[in-house]
């Protein structure tokens, strides 16, 4: 199943409940969960098939808005306008009365109107369907009063006599916590609280000073970064001492880059050369994944990436898939990770489907 036969299916899903309430009393909270869900996926689907280099910040509307200029015509565009404003009302509205007939009219128009895009070859809408692939982190946040932020650190989640290990760390303002919790627990993958954790684990989180509290992440590495990059302070980060800054943290590096260059190649309508994939990605880790590109080892990486990448057949880029890390055997990930040595960094291609980092 391709990227666009899962979201005509997702459509039929959605048309087939509306139309079993033809033949009952239905309340307006029927429609709304029907609605909602759809126009989540399809919001999705346009973030990551439609429009794989969608930055974090570009919104449903934008990314519609966006067709004009790749030649999609206005009806289409209208048509799934009207899908937004139906999706935004049930999820926002409550005012809006949710009608069954309008949403059945609006939802095939819809339809209609991806199936276009998806004939038209856009992004990676023809690419398979990925397969799920989760990871089960911790996520924990503390306090800096002094200078009013705080630290958000991605975590495994390791055995008991072993304490966390950080896989990345981004400064926040302290008043964007909420607004970022608030995202993360809209994604239905994050779970808050010291419910979720073995009670001496989370005792070991309030050990630290300035412990704000911690969630376990069960969903997609990717976006999880995604959600947490887009809110990094800054101007915070740019004044911390080396040891504190994320683009010093290796992994940090190495996962900002893959991710950037995975984006970039399966987004890409023509193959890129050598140079324009390394800045491509090395753009692209800096708007979405907050990876500046001002240490040496940051461009080492986007190149050494590149390198690979360029060497693939360009058929196959649209369907590479990753990173999926190899985190549990300390030898490769040591010799992989070095900052003043990035070339020691090894890839491996899985049958040209996804790119994996060892």
């Amino acid at each position: 199943m391709t990227r666009g036969e899962e979201i005509l299916a997702a459509f039929s899903d959605a048309l087939a409940a509306l139309d079993a309430l033809r033949l009952e009393h239905y309340e307006d909270a029927d429609i709304r969960l029907i609605v909602e869900r759809l126009g989540s996926r399809v919001e999705r689907f346009f973030k990551t098939a439609v429009f794989p280099d969608a930055a974090a910040t570009d919104t449903f509307d934008t990314l519609i808005n966006r067709l004009k200029a790749i030649g999609i015509d206005k009806t289409v565009r209208r048509q799934l306008h009207a899908l937004r404003e139906l999706y935004n009302d049930a999820k926002h509205n409550p005012a809006a009365i949710a009608r069954l007939k309008p949403s059945v009219d609006t939802i095939a128009a819809s339809r209609t109107a991806v199936e276009t895009l998806i004939g038209a070859g856009l992004g990676a809408t023809s690419a398979p369907v990925e397969k799920v692939i989760s990871r089960l982190l911790w996520v924990s946040a503390y306090d800096v009063y002094v200078g009013g932020v705080t630290e958000v650190y991605v975590s495994l989640p390791l055995p008991e006599d072993i304490f966390a290990t950080h896989l990345d760390l981004v400064w926040i303002k302290g008043l964007e916590w909420d607004a970022m919790k608030a995202e993360l627990l809209a994604t239905d993958c994050f779970h808050y609280g010291k419910e979720h954790f073995d009670p001496e684990v989370y005792a070991r989180f309030g050990q630290e000073q300035d412990f704000l509290n911690a969630g376990v992440w069960d969903g997609d590495y990717r976006q999880l970064i995604r959600i947490i990059s887009k809110y990094e302070d800054r101007p915070t980060a740019g004044r911390l001492i080396p040891d504190l800054r994320r683009d010093h943290m290796s992994i940090a590096v190495l996962s900002a880059i893959a991710l950037a260059g995975v984006d970039i190649a399966t987004a890409a309508t023509a193959s890129l050369s050598l140079d324009e994939l390394k800045a491509a990605i090395l753009k692209r880790a800096d708007a979405v994944y907050a990876m500046p590109d001002e240490r040496s080892w940051v461009q080492a990486t986007a190149a050494g990436l590149a390198e690979l990448i360029v060497q693939l057949p360009f058929v196959t880029w649209s369907q590479l898939n990753g990173p999926f890390w190899n985190l549990w055997n300390p030898k490769p990930l040591t010799a992989a990770l070095s900052p003043v040595d990035a070339k020691k960094i090894r890839y491996v291609i899985d049958d040209a489907s996804r790119v994996v980092i060892v």
